[in-house]
């Protein structure tokens, strides 16, 4: 029998399925290199965007292409709450669809830095009470994405370092 599987394909495994394959294909017991990642300081939960260090922040940015730049740059600008139609306007897009593409991109790079191997981590959330539906409520209008105000912070410390540090504004439900 043969069995195939690519490299990306065994990362998505969990590190002990990862190890126990290793172990009984070489016959020998293996510890999993350190990727590099860290472990999550706080549980992750669903539809919560993640905390993020300026550290983490400086890495998560090396090597986007200035459209992803500029659209994480807003999020810093503006305390972490954008509006859909300012994402798109920033860029130049029509379809709603663009700003869907860029939230999943940022939640697969955010993927690589933190340790998450439920897949909940997000770095950008919807903020579903500030939907604006049109008049048949079958399209979505608007809205707001919104990132943590750590990850906010940290972003601006990395995409806009002249910018003075903002005082931490009191937390709002989501």
């Amino acid at each position: 029998m043969r069995i195939v599987m690519e490299e990306t394909e065994f990362r998505q495994l969990s590190p002990a399925a990862q190890k126990e394959i290793l172990a009984v294909l070489t016959g020998v017991p293996v510890t999993l290199r350190s990727s590099g990642m860290r472990k999550a300081k706080v549980p992750l939960h669903w539809r919560r965007p993640v905390d993020i260090t300026p550290d983490q922040a400086v890495r998560l940015v090396h090597g986007l292409s200035d459209d992803h730049k500029r659209r994480l740059a807003l999020f810093a600008r503006r305390d972490g709450r954008v509006r859909m139609k300012e994402i798109l306007a920033l860029t130049g897009d029509s379809d709603l669809r663009a700003t869907s593409d860029f939230q999943k991109a940022m939640t697969r790079r955010l993927r690589r830095l933190i340790d998450d191997p439920d897949k909940k981590a997000q770095l950008i959330a919807w903020d579903f009470d500030a939907t604006r539906w049109d008049d048949a409520r079958t399209t979505i209008v608007d809205g707001v994405y919104y990132v943590s105000e750590a990850t906010a912070r940290a972003l601006r410390t990395v995409l806009d370092p002249k910018s003075p540090s903002r005082p931490a504004r009191p937390a709002r439900s989501h």
